[in-house]
């Protein structure tokens, strides 16, 4: 089992690797924006799949997990956009909502593939976009904290 301290203060959280400055207010409106997008193709997403399944029968065993996996990955976006209006809004609790949608997102995506909808390669990749999210939601920074990277002035 994950542990929730685990997932959302990891250990690079502190020294990230690869250090940026990136507000989480501004990250919140993108997450926002892009989640909502998401959230309207994935309904119709899930209604083309139930259409699809009513006329594939012999495979209705797979397929079940094919649509299972889309309504997890859905919820999982809808929790991200919310997460990420909540940061928007400058709410630290909408850093974790953000974080738990993803991980929904990555757990339906898995489900989704092993029924048939884009295999285990695509999945790879979107767990990989979905990691490169993660930290840069780990990363961000509300206003009044410190920056990771302090900017300087060149001297003449």
């Amino acid at each position: 089992m994950i542990d929730r301290k685990m997932l959302l203060e990891p250990s690079f959280a502190a020294n990230p690797p690869v250090k940026l400055n990136v507000p989480a207010k501004t990250l919140g409106l993108v997450l926002a924006i892009l989640g909502a997008i998401g959230a309207v193709f994935g309904l119709l997403g899930i209604l083309a799949l139930l259409g699809l399944s009513a006329a594939v029968v012999a495979f209705a065993g797979i397929f079940v997990l094919a649509i299972i996996g889309t309504i997890i990955g859905w919820i999982g976006t809808i929790l991200g956009a919310w997460g990420g209006y909540q940061m928007y809004q400058e709410k630290r609790e909408g850093k974790a909502t953000v974080v738990y949608g993803l991980v929904l997102n990555v757990v339906g995506s898995l489900i989704s593939s092993l029924g048939g909808s884009g295999g285990l390669s695509g999945w790879l990749v979107g767990a990989l976009i979905t990691f490169a999210i993660y930290y840069l939601v780990i990363i961000s920074r509300f206003p009044g904290e410190p920056p990771l990277v302090v900017a300087t002035t060149p001297k003449s």
